[in-house]
């Protein structure tokens, strides 16, 4: 499940394993980040990075043994939010709720706006700079599914782009 990576990517994910509290100090923010590029409800994002840490700290003493701990990290937590929202369509009445009117805007909005899939992906690599074989292994998809997403994820960010310059002009 956890995939092996020669150099330096590793050594810095086994330095964090020092003790939990570092490890916490180390993924925390990227953690957060990561999944507030995921939701325009900032209400799940903390409530799942602090679930996703209990788990990690439930399962410490294996998560030491892991080679990638930073991948075991961020499937729980893609795995958990995506659970929150399954839940949240499921509660809602009506489609006014699901819609956030004030997203926000700029480029976190535009990368909410994506599809799911795109949207995790070019987080993963373009926000957060992992490795492609790492998105991969989070989002538990070939390495060549992972590239195809961050692909037409970056051509969709562009063409947004273009037509908000296109509105203002």
């Amino acid at each position: 499940m956890v995939s092996r990576v020669s150099g330096g990517a590793v050594n810095v994910e086994r330095e964090t394993l020092t003790s939990f509290p570092v490890f916490y100090r180390h993924w925390m923010p990227r953690l957060t980040g990561f999944l507030r590029a995921q939701t325009a409800d900032g209400r799940w994002v903390e409530d799942v990075a602090r679930e996703s840490m209990l788990a990690a700290r439930g399962g410490w003493d294996e998560l030491v043994t892991c080679e990638r701990p930073g991948i075991w990290l961020f499937r729980v937590a893609t795995t958990m939010l995506r659970r929150w929202q399954a839940k949240a369509r499921e509660q809602c009445t009506s489609l006014d709720e699901m819609v956030d009117g004030d997203a926000g805007t700029g480029l976190m909005a535009a990368v909410q706006s994506l599809p799911r899939r795109q949207r995790e992906a070019v987080a993963l690599r373009c926000l957060l700079e992992f490795p492609m074989p790492d998105v991969a292994a989070i989002l538990d998809v070939s390495e060549a599914a992972a590239a195809t997403h961050v692909e037409r994820a970056r051509r969709r960010l562009a063409g947004l782009v273009l037509e908000a310059e296109v509105e203002r002009a």
